[in-house]
């Protein structure tokens, strides 16, 4: 029984190249999101007992497709 597939690509150089800009690309573009989310979480970060259960941390979702 077949559970996964597996596939290479076989890419010319010139798409290589293409290829590993557009990870360069993603991987700074996650590397400045986690740090940018890393430093809310500090800007808002309070000490446990002083926080109240009816509060939350956590900024509100918004989704330009989805209008609340």
């Amino acid at each position: 029984m077949l559970l996964k597939y597996k596939y290479k690509l076989k890419a010319h150089k010139r798409q290589a190249v293409i290829m590993s800009n557009w990870l360069s690309m993603a991987c700074c573009q996650y590397n400045y999101r986690l740090a940018e989310r890393l430093h809310w979480f500090e800007a808002t970060r309070t000490p446990v007992q002083h926080c109240p259960l009816n509060v939350s941390v956590v900024g509100r979702f918004r989704c330009a497709t989805w209008k609340a």
